[in-house]
């Protein structure tokens, strides 16, 4: 890339999701007026789509969770000045330029800093028939180790990630009967609750023995339960053989009909790019705690930016909107000289299906026997509310424990490295935002002594939950 005429600015981001725009957004409010942001397709608040195919919530549809940066909120009004329609093909630190492409043709950038946040990609499994005689238009998924372009999916599979996306699966809610959701995570089982709520007859299929890598099995029944209960169809340890224009077949000879097939099997890092331009990636882009790379010059926030786990010290993946917003500001601090790091993490995620809400941080106890963690877990009923009120409805909580210590990960007996919820009518937002804290900052069981309880009758039970978890812990921590 030597062309003469390249743009040239100081800051280039490269993406326009969370992390993306916030760079941008404090770039702007710190004053700093030269950075260009490289923009593929329309951004959305992505946690929202799901909710704008149902809705319930977001009655007008799809369209109310699409950014529209001529129009930003919280984007200065001249945003649009700064804003390149296109894609990022390559990347040269050497020469330090990136070739963007797009409708309008080619274009250089000559740039000091770059912050990537190229977010993460629609995952599907490489199974026969999902892979159709399209083109090669439209946004990128991986199938299976394979980049493709969502033209070339066949007609009746779906995913969600974007805005196109979303219209997409809205206009198939409008006619379709029955539905097959492949994969139980959060979004999976949000989508479920969308086209149930638009009348579809909905089966849902998980490779695992149970719904939802993000709980262990004993929370994960609850919600298999209410899934049930309202007519979805629940198939455990489902793994696809094929998909055709009528359906989808198992691997067990099981045939399903249905009129679209949507896979929400997770995402992986959009991280080829940074791969392809000599920065270190393994799971994701490598990152430090002032979400710098292996290279000096570049930034990586967001759903493509591995980071270390809070509680165990191991590189994970959050995939979690929220946080790359925490990251670009600490990016930002970084290249404007006001130096500041990233708190640890840890990921987690809280939702809700069919009226059933459920919470997860950190590690469940099948997740920490993957990574050989000893860990047991400690389970509470909960009440919403005290249960002699016409209001209260019974939970459950769940805490994972390590049981022994671990050196190596600097793990102490007692350390809390997990928690679970699922509750009736009532979120447990408040809940995992507390353990968040707790799981992060490494405390133990013993710990909870120190987090106070606050009572109110029209809010919660009189019972204090930390003291009984700290009752089931005496017997087995409290000399260590």
């Amino acid at each position: 890339m030597t062309g003469e005429n390249a743009m040239k600015r100081e800051v280039l981001i490269v993406g326009g999701g969370p992390g993306g725009r916030v760079s941008y957004m404090m770039l702007r409010n710190m004053g700093f007026d030269d950075a260009a942001l490289v923009v593929n397709e329309e951004p959305t608040v992505i946690c929202s789509l799901p909710y704008s195919i149902g809705r319930n919530l977001i009655p007008e549809g799809p369209e109310k969770v699409v950014v529209d940066l001529s129009k930003p909120d919280k984007l200065p009004p001249d945003t649009m000045k700064d804003v390149i329609l296109g894609e990022v093909t390559r990347i040269d630190m050497e020469s330090h330029r990136a070739l963007v492409e797009g409708k309008s043709g080619r274009r250089e950038i000559v740039f000091e800093k770059l912050i990537l946040a190229p977010g993460a990609l629609p995952w599907i499994p490489p199974v026969k028939g999902v892979l159709g005689d399209g083109g090669s238009e439209g946004t990128w998924v991986w199938y299976g180790k394979e980049r493709v372009r969502r033209s070339r999916l066949a007609s009746n599979i779906y995913s969600l990630r974007g805005a196109q996306d979303a219209r997409s699966l809205d206009s198939f809610a409008e006619k379709a009967g029955k539905a097959v959701v492949v994969g139980t995570g959060a979004i999976g089982l949000e989508i479920v609750e969308a086209l149930v709520e638009r009348g579809l007859a909905v089966t849902v299929l998980e490779a695992l023995p149970h719904v939802t890598s993000a709980l262990d099995s004993d929370i994960a029944a609850h919600l298999e339960q209410r899934l049930v209960e309202r007519g979805v169809t629940v198939g455990k340890g489902a793994v696809l053989a094929e998909v055709t224009s009528e359906g989808v077949t198992l691997e067990n000879g099981t045939s399903i009909e249905a009129d679209g097939i949507i896979f929400a099997t997770g995402v992986r890092p959009n991280a080829e790019l940074a791969r392809e331009a000599g920065i270190r990636v393994e799971r994701g882009i490598v990152v430090d705690e002032t979400m710098r790379t292996s290279h000096p010059d570049v930034f990586a926030v967001g759903d493509a930016a591995q980071i270390t786990d809070g509680p165990t010290g191991t590189p994970v993946l959050p995939l979690i909107g929220t946080l790359a917003m925490r990251q670009a500001l600490v990016a930002v601090s970084q290249i404007l000289g006001r130096p500041m790091t990233m708190a640890p993490a840890t990921p987690w995620g809280v939702s809700k299906t069919l009226g059933l809400h459920w919470a997860s941080v950190g590690w469940t106890e099948e997740a920490a026997a993957a990574i050989d963690l000893a860990v047991m877990g400690l389970t509470l009923p909960y009440n919403t509310h005290e249960p002699y009120m016409a209001q209260n409805r019974q939970g459950l909580w769940k805490l994972v424990t390590a049981t022994g210590k671990d050196a190596a990960r600097g793990i102490v007996p007692g350390q809390i490295v997990g928690f679970q919820a699922v509750m009736e009518g009532k979120s447990p937002l408040f809940l995992a935002e507390r353990f968040l804290d707790v799981i992060t900052r490494r405390e133990t069981v013993m710990d909870l002594a120190g987090h106070y309880f606050i009572h109110s009758p029209a809010h919660n039970d009189v019972n204090d939950p930390y003291l009984q978890i700290l009752f089931m812990a005496q017997k087995l921590f409290a000399g260590n």
